[in-house]
């Protein structure tokens, strides 16, 4: 974890080097290709490095969170079990599967909601959906069904800005 928290904050900070390599870019190429095509190209070498760092950055966080819910399982006990990480716009979604908790399943909320408060990435956590399976083979319906509730909570959710906005405008 150590490791991936080093990572995380390398990347998280290294996207400012986009920068200097888009004005390298510029650099290298405004004597070949004139200065409006060397900025446009410097540009895009700036825009496609930030992008390509901060989707790392968020897709290193969500494998810190997936990291956090499976030591807060095993904490509870063996279980067969799937951890799902989603990238919305607001945050991230985490979804956990587990087969067979029955009545272990609150323990199972319990254990991973205290473990999550105390994770420094809580704060690109959006949504966590847990849910018990029977078996494996249900896997398929089961985010189907998420999403459906999920979809419905987003929706409900933009209707009450909506309204909320529409209040404060008279």
């Amino acid at each position: 974890m150590v490791n991936l928290d080093r990572t995380i904050k390398l990347i998280g900070g290294g996207k400012w080097v986009a920068f200097i390599l888009g004005y390298i870019m510029y650099y290298i190429t405004s004597r070949a290709f004139g200065s409006e095509l060397a900025f446009l190209l410097g540009f895009a070498a700036t825009g496609m490095f930030w992008i390509i760092c901060k989707n790392e950055y968020i897709r290193l966080i969500g494998q810190s969170i997936a990291t956090e819910i499976k030591e807060a399982i095993v904490l509870v006990g063996e279980i067969d079990n799937f951890v799902e990480i989603k990238r919305l716009r607001k945050g991230l979604i985490a979804r956990v599967y587990l087969v067979n908790a029955k009545e272990k399943s609150t323990i199972f909320h319990k254990v991973i909601a205290s473990k999550l408060d105390d994770c420094k990435y809580k704060k690109y956590l959006w949504v966590m959906q847990l849910t018990d399976m029977s078996s494996k083979d249900e896997l398929i319906d089961t985010q189907n069904l998420l999403n459906s509730q999920l979809f419905d909570e987003l929706v409900k959710k933009k209707e009450e800005e909506g309204n909320d906005k529409k209040g404060e405008g008279k």
